[in-house]
């Protein structure tokens, strides 16, 4: 399979390995869904007078690596990366070696979201896009997941995005009853959107 290659900053142009299916997923942002991820952070950053350089950005389910790497060649301040397969995850230690900004966790992200420790960071940005039988069938262990972080973001003060990329056949209500949100819709995905700007307007 042709690998995938980051679309902008500093690693433009870079291949982006394409690792072999977990359980019969391969589960890869399409280049539609990739830009409108990044153009609604860009819309968040612009707003907060904040560029990437200031920001922690996680990417809690990695798979291939290609959204972390699109992150990482924006210069974010400091990125953390979580993959639980280990074939992956040893791809994601060969594409980001020495990298001394990066941080690569081997966990299940719903159950160690938030053991690392804060730095100097301006503003946190965090991206969930788990394996789809996380939303279908453990869809609870998803809501805690983002409850939490949802709770640990609105204690640091401080801004924050949180983006969730799912089919759009997946369930989204209960999971998010608690959490306010928008939703958008890009071709058969949908981008779960919460943060800074919905603590006093919630929307879903």
């Amino acid at each position: 399979m042709k690998g995938l290659r980051v679309s902008q900053g500093k690693w433009k142009g870079k291949e982006i390995p394409s690792p072999s299916d977990v359980s019969g997923h391969l589960n890869f942002t399409n280049s539609l869904v990739k830009k409108a991820i990044f153009s609604l952070m860009d819309s968040r950053l612009l707003s907060w007078g904040l560029s990437f350089e200031s920001v922690l950005f996680c990417d809690y389910f990695a798979g291939s690596g290609q959204i972390s790497a699109e992150a990482y060649s924006l210069s974010v301040h400091r990125l953390l990366t979580y993959e639980l397969d280990q074939t992956r995850f040893r791809q994601l230690h060969s594409l980001f070696r020495g990298l001394t900004q990066v941080q690569l966790f081997r966990k299940d992200a719903t159950k160690h979201a938030l053991k690392w420790e804060l730095g100097e960071e301006s503003a946190y940005i965090f991206y969930l896009d788990p394996p789809y039988t996380y939303w279908s069938e453990t869809p609870t262990r998803m809501k805690v997941m983002l409850e939490g972080l949802y709770a640990f973001c609105l204690s640091l003060q401080k801004p924050f995005l949180i983006l969730c990329q799912i089919p759009e056949h997946q369930p989204i209500d209960k999971i998010w009853s608690e959490v306010p949100h928008k939703v958008r819709e890009y071709g058969s995905h949908f981008i779960i959107e919460t943060g800074f700007e919905n603590v006093e307007t919630p929307q879903s």
